[in-house]
């Protein structure tokens, strides 16, 4: 039994359940006699995790390809990063990675201000130093490219 910091519990499989880290160190330690804490883990959150581990761990590739898609796409972005959160507290490296590409996706191609609405991050810049920026780094910082990997120059 798997008891969120909300006080919901959820009734997991020890298979699905050892898909996070976390939970299979405590099974594999002894430490699941009377249900397991997450004190840093919302119902909400858990739900979605569990939805995710449940279908990928019982899915066909393709469909879990599928399944994939479309559970990220439904997502908010609250909701996506509060699994971000459950999934790196909890270990569920498979989803975190999902869920960390996601997220890329989403900023992937925004603009500064953009990123800034999309976060809720104010701009502390008065126009004069913004200014003052622009003219220390030209917006056509080029990247060069060295075996594989990019460097701003």
């Amino acid at each position: 039994m798997l008891r969120c910091c909300d006080g919901e519990e959820f009734a997991v499989a020890v298979s699905v359940a050892r898909k996070c880290g976390m939970i299979s160190n405590m099974i594999d330690d002894d430490c699941v006699e009377g249900g397991v804490p997450l004190p840093n883990v919302k119902a909400p959150a858990m739900s979605m995790v569990l939805e995710y581990l449940n279908t990928k761990h019982s899915a066909a590739a393709e469909e879990a390809k599928a399944f994939e898609k479309a559970f990220f796409e439904k997502m908010t972005k609250e909701a996506l990063f509060e699994v971000i959160l459950a999934a790196n507290y909890l270990h569920a490296e498979e989803l975190l990675d999902a869920a960390m590409k996601c997220a890329a996706d989403r900023i992937t191609g925004k603009t500064v201000p953009e990123l800034r609405e999309y976060f809720g991050i104010e701009n502390d810049f008065t126009p004069e130093e913004e200014e003052e920026i622009r003219k220390e780094k030209p917006l056509g910082v080029r990247l060069r490219k060295l075996r594989g990997f990019s460097f701003i120059v």
